[in-house]
């Protein structure tokens, strides 16, 4: 059984404690804790863990202590990288708190050092990726159900959240304490998802409302055209400001075409040929290819059961020596998106995936105040 470390004791640590405690993500026991507050780190013990777990104050004494194989990190976004970086050098596994980090500048020193340690596991807590509606789409994909993918949508406007969320704490909704809004935030789990589905685009260009109805500077309103190599076009809308809100994924191939809607609702539509060689041989103006319509629905999921697969993959992943369900490398794709979409939204106009280096991190540091 791994032993785990948490680092930083707030409400997300909590829910991971919460999981362990109830003994809901085999693998692994909490035997140590950090945080700079003494007041959290004695309140999380009382709450959730045994009363010899060891309490840190000093992120650095925990991982020296010999006392942790894995580090769970689940601290603010910009301090992600540096502490992922201290527990490979420690020689402990770290898990991290999505997003992987803020500049994906940043975060590819931190594949160097994944890619110079193999022996040590990295991973990112992008815990939709444990959802077994996910994990189905993931497959038919894989499989070539859909062919050639032609089109990639996702509708994402359900992410409410209100004035009161925004206020909650000071660091929230800043260019200075989170880095970005609903890309790098709420729709993050969306998007990594997105690129794990379709692969990175080679292109985007954001549209982005920044504070629109809200007293945040960063954006809680977007819509993205995303563009493949393979030609394949896409968009990604997503909102934090509107309700009730949609939740509607579409991919079309040229086999056919695979819906998925509230995580739960499947469609899946297969073309009698492959659209590609209709078009060839077809004679008539406007088809139509004849096609069958498969529809299902999902395991329903609470969060918890999620955020607790993912953990439980990861722990498994280091006992078995391979990659987890969301590597470091994966997670980075979505960051190079979501930085490339800032760029283009400050920038106007279209920017390539990956962009240019230090170009996210120069616009961003114009925006800190």
């Amino acid at each position: 059984m791994l032993r785990v470390g948490i680092a930083g004791i707030g409400s997300i640590a909590r829910v991971y404690l919460g999981l362990f405690a109830a003994g809901k993500i085999p693998g692994g026991r909490v035997t140590a804790l950090s945080s700079r507050s003494p007041d959290h780190l004695t309140s999380a013990r009382d709450a959730f863990c045994a009363p010899d777990t060891a309490l840190f104050t000093d992120y650095e004494a925990m991982l020296h202590s010999g006392l942790v194989d894995v580090v769970m990190i689940c601290t603010p976004h910009n301090q992600h990288v540096p502490m992922a970086l201290q527990a490979l050098k420690a020689g402990v596994h770290p898990l991290i708190e999505k997003p992987l980090a803020v500049d994906a500048d940043e975060a590819r020193t931190l594949l160097a050092a994944c890619r110079a340690r193999p022996e040590r596991t990295a991973g990112v807590l992008y815990c939709r990726r444990a959802s077994a509606a996910y994990r189905q789409a993931k497959q038919l994909v894989q499989s070539g159900a859909l062919g050639q993918l032609k089109r990639a949508c996702w509708l994402i406007t359900n992410l409410y959240r209100t004035p009161a969320y925004h206020a909650s704490q000071p660091w929230r909704g800043s260019w200075k304490g989170e880095g970005g809004g609903l890309l790098l935030t709420q729709a993050s789990h969306q998007l990594d998802l997105f690129t794990w589905l379709c692969g990175m685009p080679k292109e985007v260009t954001a549209l982005c409302e920044f504070g629109a109805e809200r007293a945040i500077q960063v954006e809680n309103d977007v819509t993205l055209h995303l563009r493949w190599t393979d030609g394949a076009t896409g968009q990604f809308i997503a909102s934090s400001r509107e309700f009730p809100g949609t939740n509607r994924l579409e991919l079309s191939g040229s086999k056919g075409q695979l819906i998925l809607e509230n995580d739960r609702l499947f469609t899946l539509r297969r073309l009698s040929r492959d659209e590609r060689d209709f078009a060839k041989s077809t004679t008539g103006y406007f088809g139509p290819i004849p096609f069958t319509e498969e529809q299902w629905t999902a395991p329903e999921e609470p969060n918890e059961v999620q955020q607790a697969g993912i953990v439980a993959d990861f722990l498994a992943a280091v006992e078995d020596h391979r990659a987890p369900l969301c590597p470091v490398t994966d997670a980075l794709e979505s960051l190079l998106v979501t930085n490339a979409a800032y760029l283009s939204a400050w920038q106007g106009g279209t920017v390539p995936v990956p962009p240019p280096p230090g170009a996210y991190a120069a616009g961003l540091a114009k925006r800190i105040k």
